[in-house]
C-alpha cells in the first residue's frame, strides 16, 4: 500500500486548494494507494472545498490559528511518524511544519509544489535559505505548475533541480441552475457574455478589466456584459472597483459561486486580466467547457494560451490592449475552432488524470 500525504494550510475557496482536493481525489481512485489530505486550519464547509473531499481519501486537521504554532509543529510530526508515510506532499506555506519530520525521516520522500512566483511564495532572506538548502540537497524535491514558474525558481533559487507538472482538473457537470441561467443571461440579450472568476484581490487585477469592457462599450455597437464572480478578499478594493461600476448595467458583481460550470458554459468568453497568473484553475476549467478565453499575457498563462489558436491573449496590461483583445475575440471567424481547441487542450494537458499520472511517476508509484 502506497501511503501518500498532502498538507496544506487550509482548503478556502482557491486555485491551489481546489487542486490539491481534486489531486487527492483521483489519487485515492487508486486502490493501492492510501491518500490523506492534512488542512493545519479547519475547514468550515460553507467557505471552503471540505465537503468535495472523496470517501476515499482520510480527511486530517489540525485546527491551527493565525501565525505560527508549535503545537500544530508537534502534533503533526507525531501523526507522521505514527501513519508511517511514504510520500509527504505540501503545498503554500506548509513546507516549515515538516521541519522536525523531515530530519526523523530518512526513506520518506518529499515533494512541495510552487503555485505562484518562487519569490511571491517565499519573501524573506530566513525562508528563502532554508527552503534553498532543502531544495538544493535533494532533501525536498520542487514542483513547479508552469515552465514560467520554472523560470521563476531557478533564477530565485540559482538551482535547476525542479519538476513542471501542470495542475488540472476533472471533467466538469451543469447543475439544476444552467437553465434558470441560461434563461436569465442568454435569451434576448444581444451582448456578448463574457465571464471572470476570482477573488477580489489585487493580483486579479478586475480594474482593468472593467475599464477594458466600459471603454468596448462606449466604442462599439454591440455591447459585452460582464459577470464578475469571487468572494471579497480585499474589501477597500471592492469599494473601488463599485464605485467604478457605479450604475453600469452592463457590469454586474456576484460574489463566490460554487456552480462555476453554469456560468462558463453560458458564456462567450471568460476574461483573466491578473497581474500575474501560476497556472489558474479558472482558465483550466474555460478550456474544460471550449468557453474562449481573454487573458493577460503573464505567469502560466502564456505556456497555456496560444493567441487566436486557443484564446487571445492582450500585448501588455494596459487597458487599451486588453481592450482590443476583448474586441479581437468577440468578433473573431474562427470561435467554432477556438472552442474545440480549448477543448482538446484540457483532454491532452490539464485533466486531473494527466496531473495524476505525472505525480504518481514522480513518486515512483506502482
Amino acid at each position: 500500500m502506497n501511503k501518500i500525504a498532502h498538507i496544506i494550510g487550509s482548503l478556502e475557496r482557491g486555485g491551489a486548494e481546489r487542486f490539491v482536493v481534486d489531486l487527492c481525489n483521483e489519487l485515492a481512485e487508486n486502490e493501492q494507494n492510501e491518500v490523506y489530505l492534512v488542512s493545519l486550519f479547519d475547514n468550515h464547509p460553507d467557505t471552503t472545498f471540505v465537503t468535495e473531499i472523496s470517501t476515499k481519501v482520510n480527511y486530517v486537521s489540525f485546527d491551527k490559528t493565525p501565525g505560527f504554532s508549535l503545537r500544530v509543529l508537534l502534533e503533526l510530526s507525531s501523526w507522521l511518524v505514527a501513519q508511517d508515510i511514504q510520500v509527504v506532499h505540501t503545498h503554500l506555506n506548509a513546507l516549515e511544519y515538516l521541519m522536525l519530520y523531515r530530519l526523523k525521516k530518512k526513506n520518506t520522500r518529499f515533494f512541495h509544489t510552487i503555485h505562484s512566483t518562487a519569490e511571491a511564495e517565499c519573501p524573506g532572506f530566513f525562508l528563502k535559505s532554508f527552503r534553498k538548502n532543502l531544495y538544493k540537497r535533494n532533501l525536498i524535491t520542487p514542483i513547479v505548475v508552469s515552465n514560467d514558474g520554472s523560470e521563476s525558481f531557478r533564477k530565485y533559487y540559482g538551482l535547476d533541480n525542479d519538476l513542471v507538472i501542470e495542475n488540472g482538473r476533472p471533467f466538469l457537470t451543469k447543475t439544476e441552475e444552467y437553465p434558470k441561467l441560461v434563461s436569465k443571461y442568454k435569451e434576448d440579450q444581444d451582448a456578448f457574455l463574457l465571464i471572470h472568476v476570482g477573488r477580489i484581490i489585487k493580483v486579479k487585477n478586475q480594474q482593468l478589466l472593467i475599464e477594458a469592457v466600459q471603454k468596448f462599450n462606449r466604442r462599439e455597437a454591440q455591447k459585452c456584459r460582464l459577470l464578475i464572480i469571487g468572494e471579497v478578499r480585499d474589501e477597500l478594493l471592492y469599494q473601488k472597483l463599485l464605485a467604478l461600476v457605479a450604475d453600469d448595467q452592463y457590469i454586474e458583481f456576484l460574489g463566490g459561486k460554487e456552480n462555476i460550470v453554469d456560468y462558463l458554459s453560458i458564456a462567450d468568453f471568460f476574461c483573466l486580466s491578473s497581474f500575474y497568473e501560476g497556472m489558474p484553475i479558472s482558465l483550466i476549467e474555460a478550456l474544460s467547457v471550449g468557453c474562449i478565453s481573454i487573458c493577460t499575457a503573464v505567469g502560466g498563462i502564456q505556456n497555456m494560451i496560444n493567441h487566436k489558436d486557443t484564446g487571445f491573449l492582450s500585448q501588455d496590461n494596459s487597458v487599451d490592449s486588453y481592450y482590443r483583445a476583448i474586441k479581437e475575440a468577440v468578433f473573431s471567424q474562427d470561435k467554432s475552432r477556438i472552442r474545440e481547441n480549448s477543448k482538446n487542450a484540457f483532454r491532452s494537458k490539464y485533466h486531473i488524470g494527466a496531473a495524476e499520472k505525472k505525480h504518481s511517476l514522480a513518486y515512483k508509484l506502482a
